[in-house]
């Protein structure tokens, strides 16, 4: 018998609206993600392509259900599935509320989210009966993801007007000399003295071995901003990626500090016009260190879940069930799969990166010994969460550790290059100090000296011919790191910088984007 064609009508405008709400329910915590972080993003494919899988999961559960159940309406079904993974994907402000209310669920709550979901889709099968309930539903839904809509509609693609680089390149005095330059980050790794204080650790060993390697140690070294993104870039484009904004500051887009970083640099294109090929190595984490998509020469670390992948993922349960897991493996033999970005990946790679034409610049940037704590003293793997902002201070000890298995790895592989490219110029610094303090729960006005100090004080040896080794004073901040290399490669006079130190709000802050200066004497004075 067939149905009248109101009928019909009415169940095709159902299962449309429950679809699209089931759509809008699944995938609204991956529009979050997007608003939220589109700055820090190169695009929205990767969020794309999460929200597809998400669909097609979707599709597949609810074929599954409506085989189980085929005397349930299908519009119900769909909505079943929405609602059961609208609740999946909240777990992340779940458990930002579990962890401000200290209620100490942490080891059971993924798996019992888990069953919080397939309840929440039960509840909503027994309850969404009436079909009037579909077009309301589809409203709500809208409405709940409007304000993400709205603000990825009115993003702005603000860039700065930066200086062409190649017009910088073009008027550079040649070198007279063409080492090979390695530019070796180890991110958040402290200055010896500020890990005297702070960690009542003595790293002199470490930095005596630099010595006996011809690295000269800038033992007053400081970034000249407490964000990596901000701080690399500005190292890189040999200045401050600042400009004024009014009677305020304003710091570099980030969009326009990405290429930066990514090899579209000062610094970059005055090494490709001497004859240069460029390097990148990626950590295999880090979504700044990734290569650019036209990167002829990129060097891949160790891979996993990256940086973003664990963003995303944090929504639901599943990071959290992986490192519950790592935890058990780890009583093993099994390798944790959160171990990346260590200083050992990049010297498996060493031999790849010499294979480049000579000269070359290599940048590498390590996420070690920055958090997650993942590497015990020896080097053997501890099981972490991969949270690149957690600075508890309750971890100092443990980082501690972590950068005991630095330093060995480090000097490692610091004589492996010396030895087989003695020639070289190496730098090995770090792009800004740790922040166990807490200073970003701080306002930038309210950061102490000892925050600063804390933060700002960084890692820096240099290793250049002898000749030039003179002219790397003890105060040397990180953006004139390059303007000294070329001095000593073309003999020109060495011009550091005024010295200038900023603080750029993070994240989702109403001022980001804006950078507060603080005075250099607050900094340099307690040198």
């Amino acid at each position: 018998m067939r149905l009248p064609v109101k009928a019909t009508v009415k169940q095709v405008r159902l299962l449309v609206f429950a679809s699209l709400a089931t759509v809008v329910l699944s995938t609204v915590a991956l529009l979050d993600f997007y608003a939220q972080n589109a700055h820090e993003l190169e695009g929205p494919a990767r969020v794309i392509r999460y929200a597809e899988n998400t669909l097609l999961i979707v599709a597949l559960a609810a074929t599954l259900v409506k085989a189980c159940l085929p005397k349930i309406p299908l519009w119900r079904v769909i909505l079943m599935v929405g609602i059961g993974v609208f609740v999946f994907y909240s777990y992340g402000e779940f458990k930002a509320l579990e962890k401000s209310l200290n209620l100490r669920m942490i080891g059971r709550l993924p798996f019992l989210w888990v069953a919080v979901s397939v309840a929440g889709a039960l509840v909503a099968l027994a309850l969404l009966r009436r079909p009037a309930a579909v077009p309301v539903l589809l409203i709500l839904s809208i409405a709940f993801a409007a304000p993400s809509i709205v603000r990825v509609l009115l993003m702005k693609d603000q860039h700065s007007v930066l200086p062409a680089p190649d017009d910088r390149a073009a008027v550079a005095k040649h070198p007279l000399v063409s080492p090979n330059i390695y530019w070796i980050v180890l991110d958040g790794y402290p200055r010896r003295d500020v890990l005297q204080q702070s960690f009542g650790y003595d790293n002199s060993r470490f930095l005596n071995s630099l010595e006996s390697l011809g690295f000269v140690i800038v033992e007053r070294s400081l970034s000249n901003f407490p964000a990596t993104i901000n701080s690399i870039s500005s190292t890189l484009n040999m200045d401050y990626t600042i400009r004024p904004d009014g009677n305020a500051i304003q710091a570099f887009a980030l969009r326009d500090m990405y290429p930066i970083v990514k090899g579209k640099s000062r610094t970059v294109s005055r090494l490709k016009a001497a004859g240069y090929t460029y390097v990148h190595f990626e950590n295999g984490y880090d979504n700044l260190t990734k290569c650019a998509d036209d990167e002829r020469r990129c060097i891949h670390g160790r891979e996993g879940l990256d940086e973003q992948d664990v963003a995303i993922l944090s929504n639901t349960p599943i990071i959290d069930i992986i490192a519950r897991f790592e935890a058990d493996r780890s009583k093993t033999d099994a390798t944790p799969i959160f171990d990346i970005g260590g200083v050992e990946d990049l010297t498996a790679t060493l031999q790849a990166i010499q294979e480049a034409p000579a000269p070359f610049f290599v940048y590498a940037h390590i996420l070690a010994p920055h958090p997650p704590i993942r590497f015990r003293a020896d080097c053997s793997l501890r099981p972490a969460e991969p949270d690149l902002q957690i600075w508890s201070a309750k971890a100092r000890p443990d980082f501690i550790e972590q950068l005991k298995c630095v330093n060995v790895q480090a000097e490692t592989l610091m004589k492996r290059i010396a030895s087989s490219d003695p020639r070289a110029v190496i730098i090995l610094q770090s792009d800004h100090g740790t922040a166990f303090n807490g200073q970003f729960a701080k306002e930038p006005a309210d950061w102490s000296d000892s925050d600063l100090q804390e933060r700002f004080g960084t890692l820096n040896a240099i290793r250049l011919a002898t000749p030039c080794r003179s002219n790397i004073m003890a105060d040397l901040t990180l953006v004139d790191t390059f303007p000294l290399v070329f001095s000593c490669l073309t003999g020109e006079e060495f011009k550091p910088h005024p010295p200038r130190f900023f603080v750029t709000p993070y994240d989702n802050s109403p001022d980001l984007g804006q950078a507060v200066e603080y005075a250099s004497s607050r900094l340099r004075g307690g040198s």
